[in-house]
């Protein structure tokens, strides 16, 4: 069966409007610079287009946008000469699957939005400097009036309990 234009756009931005939110966190975990992400999903999306691609049901979907992003961001890393920030995409992969399992990692972020709530301020502030910010170590050391080894500390420590807390959440 063929379909119409109009159908071929509903359906494309049926998958788009699935898959998108999955495709962008995927590529951040992988390392892609928040500045390049917009343009490498949709490179994914125009790929996935001009692929032959049999549809199998939406985990085979999910997978098969993994691999093509997968794929886009490491040329990419490549053409600018710089190596990928995950050295195990297949590892990457691994854990992308069991970050989104069941739900989609709505469990996972839920659990993580309730840590987050834990932190003390300054972990808090750390936290969002570095991520959100993308401020580097010495300068968010310098901002906050710590030593660099400090920040790394409170970085490490907080990481740790989130890790922590979010296991106990996701398994009760």
């Amino acid at each position: 069966m063929r379909l119409t234009p109009q159908q071929t756009d509903v359906v494309v931005e049926e998958l788009v409007h699935r898959h998108q939110g999955a495709v962008r966190g995927f590529l951040s975990y992988m390392g892609c610079a928040v500045d390049r992400v917009d343009d490498l999903v949709q490179d994914v999306f125009l790929s996935f287009l001009s692929a032959r691609f049999e549809d199998r049901g939406e985990a085979a979907t999910r997978a098969f946008l993994r691999r093509i992003a997968r794929n886009l961001f490491l040329k990419m890393r490549e053409r600018e000469q710089r190596h990928p920030i995950v050295l195990d995409p297949d590892a990457a992969e691994r854990a992308w699957v069991e970050f989104e399992r069941d739900d989609g990692g709505i469990g996972y972020r839920d659990a993580l939005r309730r840590c987050l709530g834990e932190v003390s301020e300054r972990a808090s502030e750390v936290l969002r400097l570095r991520y959100e910010e993308r401020v580097r170590l010495t300068q968010i050391a310098g901002t906050l009036g710590m030593t660099e080894s400090g920040v790394k500390s409170v970085l490490v420590r907080t990481k740790r309990k989130l890790k922590a807390c979010i296991e106990r959440r996701l398994v009760s």
